[in-house]
């Protein structure tokens, strides 16, 4: 039985292969790590079946190292247990190792198989999804052009109305021009009545002033015709009493003349008919200028 090694030999084992041919590259850096890894993980022995299985699992761990290139990595390491069955060792990491490229084979074809299935369900679920978005946005196109045609339609209505209150703003305005106009020429019409009216009633009482005065003037002239009418009338009457009485003085001396000396009854005087009649026409024509006097006074 092939003893263990320990954990220092099949790392540095590993490291030569590595960097024999000078710097590692990125994969056998990545394969070192991981192999690393679970060498220090391991609590056990380094015996021949766990480190084949460790570098089985790595390799299954990385992916991007070849077959060859495990397998040539696998031997470096192993070839720390060299003794009689190193071939069947060799044989043995080399069939494990196709079984796990064929295994890997399998899953990359599995994955593969299951890559397609799932791009092909991206596909249609992008087909779906392209379909949605086409039928959302010619639903949304739809709603739009609605809704524009819905705007426009307001729009219109908003003008017409616009139209119709800026049309019945200008009538009612147009109106109440037109009945200012009207009442101004109301005011201005009453106001030339008034001042017809004012002007008629100042002419009026103008009038009215002046038959006043010539009313009072002809009162005036009536009243001195009249009293100078009376004062003539007077002193026709103050003439006619002392007429009268001079010619009765003058009757009753020739009375007194004509008388015989025997006592005789005198006859009645002869009454003037001339001078009785003067006097009543003094009489009547002073009482009818009293009168005509007294109706102008009142």
């Amino acid at each position: 039985m092939t003893p263990p090694l320990n954990k220092s030999e099949i790392l540095f084992s590993l490291q030569d292969y590595m960097t024999k041919d000078g710097a590692l590259t990125s994969e056998q850096t990545e394969f070192y790590k991981a192999f690393r890894e679970k060498m220090n993980a391991n609590e056990g022995e380094f015996l021949i079946e766990g480190i084949e299985q460790m570098l089985l699992k790595t390799c299954e761990q990385v992916g991007n190292i070849s077959h060859d290139e495990f397998i040539q990595m696998a031997e470096a390491v192993l070839n720390r247990y060299r003794n009689d069955n190193t071939d069947a060792v060799s044989e043995r990491i080399r069939r494990l190792a196709a079984e796990q490229a064929a295994n890997q084979a399998a899953t990359e074809a599995t994955r593969l198989v299951e890559e397609a299935r799932l791009a092909e369900e991206a596909r249609l679920n992008e087909e779906t999804r392209l379909i949605e978005e086409a039928r959302l946005a010619e639903a949304a196109r739809l709603a739009e052009e609605a809704r524009l045609i819905e705007e426009a339609r307001l729009a219109e209505e908003n003008r017409i109305d616009t139209e119709a209150r800026v049309a019945e703003g200008v009538r009612l305005a147009r109106e109440a021009h037109l009945a200012e106009q009207e009442r101004l020429a109301e005011e201005a019409r009453l106001a030339e009545e008034a001042r017809l009216a004012e002007e008629a009633r100042l002419a009026e009482e103008a009038r009215l002033v002046e038959e006043a005065r010539l009313a009072e003037e002809a009162r005036l002239a009536e009243e001195a015709r009249l009293a100078e009418e009376a004062r003539l009338a007077k002193k026709l009457k103050e003439e006619a009493e002392l007429d009268a009485g001079a010619a009765e003085k003058q009757a009753y001396w020739d009375a007194q003349n004509a008388l015989p000396t025997d006592q005789v009854t005198l006859p009645e005087p002869e009454v003037n008919t001339s001078n009785g009649m003067k006097i009543g026409i003094i009489a009547l024509l002073t009482a009818f200028i009293f009168g005509a006097a007294v109706y102008f006074l009142l």
